[in-house]
């Protein structure tokens, strides 16, 4: 009896034993495990620590790009530009910003008075009955809509106006040494209309002859657009 009691014991002490061991490693995994834990949370936090030092938050980044197309950006980055540029950027940033303004046409035209020629033009006003000059009814209308070939020459006169806008083509006095030029543009279908529309009874309409140039800074332009080009 004495035997198997002690051997009953000795097994109950083993388990006992097993079942400690097992307690005390179980610990020690859930201590590797917790610490392992922390050191991969510090080692990521640090790693986005650094990222966000060489390079700004996807959010940051968002704002910051928000804040530039707004328009207190926008403003605030061409006083800032003002203060760096030197002459010739401000010089090329100006025309860049003229041709990205252009359509086709309004380049050829700008083509065909490069040159240095002159193209004749009118406006048409109506009259008052007191004769004096009242409202335009077609302005701007030029011959530089068919010597320069345009692809839509009925918008001459908008284009004209555009250009004269911006500052690239000039108008001046008439021209007397395109007498026939202008008698070709006065038999244009749009002018004859305008003529019409302008008549009120025996009152006849105001023919204003005027030629169209390049401005200077036109020609500037021209003159860097085709070196650049070159």
């Amino acid at each position: 009896m004495t035997g198997q009691g002690e051997r009953a014991l000795d097994g109950g002490e083993g388990v006992d034993v097993l079942e400690g061991f097992r307690s005390l490693l179980g610990t020690a995994l859930r201590s590797t495990v917790t610490v392992a834990g922390w050191y991969e949370r510090q080692t990521l936090a640090l790693l986005r620590e650094r990222m966000d030092t060489v390079a700004p938050s996807s959010a940051a980044m968002t704002a910051r790009h928000i804040d530039q197309e707004s328009l207190g950006g926008k403003l605030r980055g061409l006083l800032e530009r003002a203060l760096e540029d030197d002459t010739s950027s401000s010089r090329s940033d100006l025309f860049h910003h003229l041709l990205d303004g252009l359509v086709p046409d309004e380049a050829r035209i700008l083509g065909a008075l490069s040159d240095g020629s002159a193209s004749p033009m009118i406006h048409i006003f109506q009259r008052t009955r007191g004769g004096s000059t009242g409202e335009a009814v077609l302005q701007n209308m030029s011959l530089i809509g068919k010597s320069a070939n345009l692809t839509l020459p009925q918008m001459t006169p908008v284009y004209v106006g555009r250009l004269k806008l911006m500052g690239l083509v000039e108008e001046g006095p008439e021209d007397s040494r395109l007498k026939t030029e202008y008698e070709i543009l006065a038999a244009d279908t749009m002018v004859l209309r305008a003529i019409r529309r302008a008549t009120h009874g025996p009152i006849p309409p105001r023919v204003e002859k005027r030629s169209l140039q390049l401005s200077p800074l036109g020609a500037d332009l021209w003159r860097a657009a085709l070196d650049d080009f070159r």
